[in-house]
């Protein structure tokens, strides 16, 4: 027996006896979000490039999602599972939604985006804000409706996976004996203020929409395959980005280097200018627990929040998408001296500054006190001259380089489209059947669960193209690389499918992650297992593979896949 065929027997064995959690257990029902239910707006016909004259126009707004009773009600965070459960002690920085109206002046309609600091947002939820706006939406030729999440692992749990363990014991008790209550492993009435929050804040920002212009600079690729020691050198900053400030936990390892920043300058000046950031990695910092450093307790948006904090110092109104954000994290700055939060603090302050001083000249960065390196590092009070921050580095090897910010045509293109996953994920349709969170699984009858979600391209101006994922994608699948090869991967076998940059066009594709939906990990299917053993042994034979915990099932990324083959496909105007 090969390697590989003895990987794929041991897989199978493993999957059936997980099977056993769910046994016995009778199906799932699906639900229907009240206020219209279903209600998917959007996908007005694509253009080939701006219509003449058009100008573009964006509205923000932003608001806490902190609840009132937060120091005196029971709120448990996410991200880490601390039976019974981790209820939050206070806040350390405050979680927000943020959102944006963007109008490209074609006459299509507007389309809206926010990002809640959350875990993640299943589409039942999704579903459920849009029908909160249905009125609405009719009424101001709104286009597509759209809502992402930062994947902060510190805020309050959204997708009811880290609710109190009392919960799976009594709906299981239950749903065996057929008498007594199901129990909600998520906080029914934290989900109705965030749903009504951030529904209220898309209306704000609509409503407070004006006329300018968008301008767009960009570093780094989206794989860090060919950066290493021996090219280093004769590499620009264009093509390294932001590489060292984020890694990867999963082998073959990979990640995006990206950071895409976009600035919507308004005509009048008196109003403040909007910077949208998007790089991949996840906000897990506060979340930790390390002695002396952090209990990981307290609500935070992690390193999110901070960068927020700085863009809003420098005068500018602040969104940020999570790209491919899969087993991808950033560097915990200065571990030795820095709490977790100050850590934290250090990411989203030096990743801040990094995509301010990407276009400034070094007389510019030096002049501005909130780009200039040595301002910084006395703020910080833990430097010296044998020790330097990564943003000290990161203008050095950026020398006299200065990248261009171009101006972005009003044009926006986006298709979204349906897809329905199989659900195989022993452990998923378990937490279907003991209802908890709002996955909201169908059932065939005949033994096959299925989830329906949502995969979408997004154009805008002529050049720059997104990939809006409905959950953690595997850097590989945008870029192409590694373990989309038979040689890196579980099964001995290619990914069937192109990557998703080649399908967009063989440009460096960006993504925006945990959009409208949260399906937990999207791993290729050549390289999906279900052995994680949580040993290193376990590891050694078959790889890192505790993602696939917390995944749909061994097709789910070659659904996604298609349904984005179909989006571009559909975006080619008629």
């Amino acid at each position: 027996m090969s390697m590989y065929s003895r990987n794929i027997f041991l897989e199978k064995r493993f999957r059936k006896a997980l099977s056993r959690l769910h046994r016995g257990l009778p199906d799932m029902k699906e639900e229907t979000p009240e206020f219209a239910g279903r209600y998917f707006p959007g996908n007005a016909a694509v253009l080939p490039c701006a219509e003449k004259d058009a100008v573009w126009s964006l509205g923000y707004s932003q608001a806490s999602t902190v609840p009132e009773d937060i120091a005196s009600g029971q709120y448990c965070i996410a991200g880490n599972i601390r039976p019974p459960a981790n209820y939050a002690k206070g806040v350390l920085n405050e979680t927000r939604v943020r959102a944006i109206a963007l109008d490209d002046g074609s006459g299509r309609g507007i389309n809206l985006f926010a990002v809640i600091d959350c875990i993640g947002l299943s589409n039942y939820y999704i579903r459920k804000i849009r029908g909160m706006l249905s009125e609405y939406i009719a009424e101001n030729h709104i286009n597509t409706v759209n809502i992402s999440s930062t994947h902060s692992h510190s805020a309050v749990d959204t997708m009811g996976i880290w609710g109190p363990l009392p919960v799976l014991r009594n709906n299981r008790r239950v749903i065996k004996k057929g008498k007594g209550k199901i129990l909600s492993s998520i906080d029914e009435e934290y989900m109705e203020f965030l749903c009504k929050t951030t529904a209220q804040c898309l209306k704000n920002a609509c409503g407070d929409m004006k006329p300018g212009r968008l301008f767009e600079a960009k570093i780094g690729h989206n794989t860090k395959v060919g950066i290493n020691d021996e090219n280093r050198t004769s590499m620009s900053i264009e093509d390294k980005g932001i590489e060292r400030f984020v890694w990867d936990r999963r082998a073959p390892f990979d990640c995006s280097a990206q950071l895409l920043r976009l600035r919507f300058v308004p005509d009048d000046k008196t109003c403040r200018e909007t910077v949208i950031i998007n790089m991949a990695a996840h906000p897990y910092i506060d979340a930790m627990k390390i002695s002396g450093k952090g209990n990981g307790d307290m609500i935070s948006g992690d390193y999110v929040s901070h960068m927020g904090e700085y863009f809003e110092s420098a005068g500018y109104n602040f969104l940020f998408f999570n790209g491919a954000v899969a087993g991808v994290y950033p560097a915990r700055l200065y571990s030795d001296v820095l709490s977790l939060d100050g850590q934290a603090n250090a990411v989203g302050n030096e990743i801040g500054r990094v995509a301010r001083a990407m276009t400034m000249t070094k007389e510019q960065i030096y002049a501005d006190r909130l780009t200039n390196p040595d301002e910084y590092e006395k703020s910080l009070g833990i430097f010296n001259e044998s020790r330097k921050c990564f943003y000290s580095s990161w203008l050095s090897e950026k020398g006299d380089f200065t990248v261009s910010e171009k101006e972005v045509s009003p044009l926006l293109n986006i298709v979204i489209r349906e897809a329905s996953l199989r659900v195989d994920n022993p452990i998923y349709i378990a937490v279907g059947k003991l209802s908890v969170g709002k996955f909201n699984f169908k059932h065939d009858g005949n033994g096959n669960y299925t989830g329906t979600t949502e995969v979408g391209y997004l154009q805008i101006g002529e050049t720059l193209k997104i990939a809006m994922i409905p959950g953690e994608l595997e850097p590989s699948i945008a870029s192409g690389t590694l373990v989309m090869h038979a040689a890196n991967s579980f099964s001995g076998t290619d990914f069937s499918h192109k990557p998703l940059c080649e399908t967009a066009g063989g440009d460096n594709l960006y993504v925006f992650g945990l959009t409208n939906d949260a399906i937990g990990y999207i791993i290729p299917d050549n390289d999906f297992c279900m052995l994680f053993l949580g040993t290193k042994r376990a590891a050694k034979l078959f790889g890192n593979h505790y993602l696939e915990i917390f995944s749909y099932g061994k097709t789910t990324a070659s659904t996604v896949v298609k349904a984005f083959e179909d989006a571009v496909n559909k975006s080619v105007p008629d």
